[in-house]
Formats: structure tokens, sequence, C-alpha cells
């Protein structure tokens, strides 16, 4: 008969006994002692297998592993180096469960300088809020606090101590320094500041900071770098820049110089900026734009793309639809799946989108218009006695003339079209590959001209609800 390790049970009594003395002695640090020693359980078992090769005279018995026990010893060692780099990292068990970091300790913040002949406040704080107000000071002062998350309040403590705020002149700069690189690995700080500067000082913070933005009312330009945060910026009489991993909102109202933003993040608002405007990234949300007096350049994901010479009324965007109101062109418009509409447009339209669809209706005199629809119905709403000359095509679909005379109708198999010119207009032309196209008068409804029927339905499909969360954030 073939024996039977008895390494096995062994081990089992021995883990049994452990945790049966943690059940009696709650207060015994278990965990910690078990991300040290773990490795003695392998060195145990090696060392019973290796008394019951050499003691037993049983030709029987072979002392090699089973395949349940390489699995076993496999799966120890990986449980073994996540209990050691949990402990590494401060995660720790006791009697209230698991905890992150331990717990947390909160410490008071203030430090002032003198800010004569300094022209900007560079940030160096990786973990926090910081909050900065210009005022009519001479002085830079900051408030706040620190929370320092330990296993204990003695390494708090410590920690607290070599991680001061420090206000450190550079030149013409101060440079506010939270010192959270000093705090040990198992330990994590993070500083939430409100900072009052002289009103004319400009505001940088570099090297990824992870937390929420709030300035406001600061005569020079604000340099912003993100990894992870919100941004609201307000009364800026320079520059702003704001780099930008992933935010929820970010709010930039009265800026004076231009504003250059690049990141992602969910919802995105402008207004009243006197500057260039220039953004890139994906983002997800509802994006706003009101009053802004120079160029607007948008680059999102997707060969989402917009380009306006200034938006003195506004404009409004998210996943499903685009509309604008007031705006100076040149316009250039590229989508692929959003409904359109804008009103009240100058100059020049460029408008390309695969899915939705687009109603325009433009302001007097009538721009130039060069407008693509790919599924999707096309609606041209146009003044009263504007000039025009206009070449619409509906490749599969109607084309409906409520205007009137003088355009004109024409039908080629499934692709309809309509003609017509008033005056020495401007040239508008527009194209729907699969949907209708439809020409009426501003301030009448659909078949008040003409005995044309409402537009059909486009056979959209997909259509521009089902894309939504298809769609590559833009």
């Amino acid at each position: 008969m073939r024996r039977r390790s008895l390494t096995g049970p062994l081990m089992l009594l021995i883990v049994g006994g452990l945790f049966l003395w943690h059940n009696l002695h709650p207060e015994a640090p278990l965990f910690e002692l078990a991300s040290q020693y773990w490795p003695f359980i392998l060195i145990g078992w090696g060392l019973l297998r290796l008394v019951e090769v050499v003691f037993s005279h049983d030709e029987g018995w072979r002392g090699s592993f089973t395949g349940g026990e390489i699995v076993l010893v496999v799966l120890l060692c990986f449980a073994g180096m996540a209990v050691f780099q949990a402990h590494q990292y401060g995660i720790r068990f006791n009697t209230g469960g698991l905890q992150w970091f331990g717990e947390q300790y909160d410490y008071a913040v203030s430090v002032s300088a003198p800010a004569a002949g300094m022209k900007r406040i560079v940030f160096e704080n990786p973990r926090g809020n910081i909050k900065v107000t210009g005022g009519d000071v001479q002085e830079v002062t900051v408030n706040g606090h620190k929370y320092v998350r330990a296993y204990n309040r003695g390494d708090a403590d410590r920690t607290n101590g070599t991680t001061p705020v420090e206000i450190v002149p550079q030149g013409d700069q101060l440079l506010v320094r939270s010192n959270q690189d000093r705090a040990p690995d198992n330990q994590r700080v993070s500083d939430d500041l409100e900072v009052v500067v002289p009103r004319s000082m400009a505001v940088e913070a570099h090297g990824g900071n992870n937390g929420d933005f709030e300035i406001e009312d600061i005569g020079g330009g604000v340099d912003l770098a993100s990894s992870h945060g919100d941004v609201r910026i307000s009364k800026i009489g320079g520059d702003a820049r704001m780099d930008v991993g992933r935010s929820s909102v970010i709010r930039a109202v009265d800026i004076k110089g231009k504003v250059d933003l690049n990141g992602r993040g969910t919802d995105v608002e402008l207004e009243n900026i006197s500057g260039q405007v220039t953004i890139t990234g994906a983002y997800d949300g509802t994006l706003e734009f009101k009053n802004l007096a120079k160029p607007l350049q948008f680059e999102g994901a997707r060969n989402t793309q917009v380009n306006v010479q200034a938006v003195p009324g506004q404009i409004s965007m998210d996943r499903g639809e685009f509309s604008g109101s007031g705006l100076v062109g040149p316009v250039k418009l590229v989508t692929n799946a959003r409904d359109i509409k804008m009103q009240k447009f100058t100059q020049s339209l460029e408008l390309e989108t695969e899915h939705g669809d687009v109603e325009l209706q433009p302001g007097s005199p009538v721009p130039s218009i060069e407008a693509r629809s790919g599924f999707g119905n096309v609606v041209l709403i146009l003044p009263d006695k504007a000039q025009f000359h206009l070449e619409a095509t509906a490749d599969r679909g109607e084309a409906i003339n409520d205007y009137g005379q003088p355009i004109v109708k024409e039908m080629d198999g499934h692709t309809g079209t309509l003609k017509g010119s008033v005056g020495q207009g401007s040239a508008v032309h527009l194209t729907a590959h699969r949907g209708s196209i439809q020409v009426r008068k501003e301030g009448t409804e659909p078949g008040e001209d003409s005995a044309a029927p409402a537009p059909p339905k486009a056979p959209k499909s997909p259509s521009v609800k089902d894309l939504k969360d298809s769609e590559v954030k833009m």
C-alpha cells in the first residue's frame, strides 16, 4: 500500500492554530506577521518533505510533489507576494476590517511670505485642491489642511513634520511646495490650500496635480497642469493655459487673454473670452461657448472639428447635438453623429456630418454654404427677400420646395434636386446622401408655399440616438 504524506495534515494544523490564536488574541498583528514571514511556510513545508524522504524506508514511497501540491505552492507564492506588497503600501487588516493607508489625520496649514517684486506664484502640490484669490495685499498667505493617512498617530505626526508647506523665493517667483515626496511609501499625504496673492501676479502649477483648481481675480496669466481634477477660473487678466488629464468640469469666465485647453473630461464652459480659444482633446459631456470675441478652434476625437471666427452668440454641443446661434464665419463644422441646428450665422459655412439631421437658418445677407449629410434630413430656412443661388441634391430622398418660385424641383430616378436663384447672392450647395432636403422661407411652416407634403423621415440607419453610446468620446 502506498504511503501518504504527513505534510498536508501538518500544514493544516499549523495554519489552523495561527487563526485560532488570532481569534483568542485579536489585537495581535497577524496581517503584518504574515506579510513579512510567509516564506517560512514554504521553508517548513520543504523541510517536512525532506524529512519524510530521508527517513522513509518504504520502497513504494515517492517524495515527488503531486499536481495539487504544485498548484498550491504557486497560489501560496502569489498570495504571499500580494500580502507583502499590500503591507508595503499601507493596506492593513485590523479589528475594524480592511483599511486603505490606515486612518486619516488632519493638520492645519498656515504660512505666509512677502511678495514684493514677485511676478508669479508656482505650486508644487501633487495631491490636493488649490484655491487662489487675488487681492489688494503685499504678501502671499497660505491656509488650509493637510491630510495624512498612516497606521497610527505617531507615524502621521512624524510625516507631518517632514512634509511642511513652504513658500520659497526663486528669482521673481514664489514656489509653494508641499514636500509630499518626503512621506514614506506606505503613507499618503494631500494638502488642500487656500491662497491669497497680490492681484497682479500670475499663477502656475506643474507636475500633474491631482486635485481641483479654483482661481479668481488674477491680473496675470494662468498656466495649470493637472492629471485629475476640475478647473474653475474667472476674472483672469492674462492668458489661460490648461492641460488636464481628466476632469468633470472645466469652466473659464471673463478671461482677457487667450485660452488654450488640452485634455480629457466631461463638461466644458467658456464665457466672455477676449482672446483666441484653442481646444483639443476628448470631452463626453456638454460643451458651452458664449461671447467669444476671437476665433474658436476645436479638435476632438474621431474627426470632430469646429472652427469659428467669433461667437458673439453661443454654441452648445454634446454627444448627440450641436446648436449654434449668432456665429461669425467663416464657420467650419465636421462631425460624425450629431443633429445640427445653426441660426444667424454670417460670412460662410462649411458643414459635414455622417449621421444626423441638419437645420440651417442663415442671417442676412445669406452667406455661402456648403453642407453635406450622410444619413439625415437637411432643412434650409431662408430669410425673406434673401438673395442666393441654390443647388440642393437628395441622392436617395425627397427634395421638397416649400419656398416656391423661382426654385425648381427635378427628379432623376431616386435623386431629387432643387435649383434656383434670387438676385446676385452667394452660392448654397446642399447634399443629402440618404435623406430628404427641404427649403422654405423664414416664418413659414412646411407646405405653406407649395402643395408639397411634409418631409418624410430619412432612412437613417443607425440613428443618432443609437450611435450616442457607441460614438468615441469627443
